[in-house]
């Protein structure tokens, strides 16, 4: 099956460095991480990718989308890490939190370290799935905007906002139930570094499930005050993607030499012109 593989290489390609690997969550596709995400990332030393799952986005596959499972996108992600040389780091967003979760589990050995963002938690999310089911039922507005005020800010301009709601697209009737269900065993444990970030004002999970996604990867999460569902594509964007930078630098030592390149750079750019 031909899968559509966003790419962004970093402008000085350090073989060392790992590429990055991003995962988008229901109802996305690749396109979500084009905007910000994949150029940022690459103008900081990181070769960038972006993956739509089978069914989603460019990618083969739509015709069977409502019998695709977890499985199938896992075996999606995969299938795009055999392209390569070295272990990746895998940046999930919402189901696409779920999906490495489940890599983290399955093949640990396969990853270099794992971004959770606005993540399904590893018990699954039946309780955001009623709510969402309620609030739809006795919303009096359309559907669109119903599923604009769930994704994206309020701060965001509405042309913006318009465009990314005319990529949305439907979400496998079979992941959708299974997303509703267990994720990963409780007793999980992985010595992969993870990140888990989330926020306050999450249209979609609490502040309370970051936290719980956070104790059962032993970490302190990462929670922003006044963020999006969909991170990557907030006015404020830019914060996140530097909490990941520097989750990089910390846990990754090839990544940390890079940043501290990077940090040198800014510095020398930031200094005021002397006056002769």
């Amino acid at each position: 099956m031909k899968l559509e593989v966003l790419e962004c290489l970093a402008k000085e390609i350090n073989d060392k460095i790992p590429p990055l690997l991003f995962i988008h969550g229901a109802y996305h596709g690749a396109w979500c991480w084009e905007k910000y995400f994949l150029p940022y990332f690459s103008s900081r030393g990181f070769s960038s990718y972006a993956l739509s799952l089978r069914g989603h986005g460019k990618s083969q596959g739509f015709e069977q989308l409502h019998t695709s499972s977890l499985t199938d996108y896992v075996e999606d992600i995969l299938e795009t890490m055999l392209l390569f040389k070295r272990k990746p780091v895998l940046i999930g967003h919402s189901m696409g939190g779920a999906l490495v979760q489940k890599i983290l589990y399955l093949h640990p050995e396969k990853i270099r370290a794992a971004v959770l963002m606005a993540s399904v938690p590893p018990k699954g999310m039946l309780k955001e799935s009623l709510q969402m089911t309620l609030k739809r039922m006795f919303d009096r507005n359309s559907n669109t905007n119903f599923l604009a005020k769930l994704f994206f800010s309020n701060q965001l301009p509405d042309e913006e906002k318009e465009e990314f709601m005319k990529c949305l697209q439907e979400e496998s009737t079979k992941v959708r139930k299974e997303l509703r269900g267990r994720i990963v065993p409780k007793s999980i444990t992985t010595s992969i570094p993870t990140l888990v970030i989330g926020s306050k004002t999450d249209g979609v999970f609490s502040e309370k499930r970051a936290i719980s996604i956070g104790c059962a990867y032993s970490t302190t999460p990462v929670v922003f005050s006044n963020m999006s569902h969909d991170m990557m594509l907030d006015p404020n964007w830019k914060i996140v993607a530097d909490q990941i930078v520097s989750f990089l630098g910390k846990e990754i030592p090839e990544c940390r030499e890079r940043e501290k390149e990077w940090i040198n750079r800014d510095l020398i750019k930031s200094r005021p012109l002397q006056v002769m």
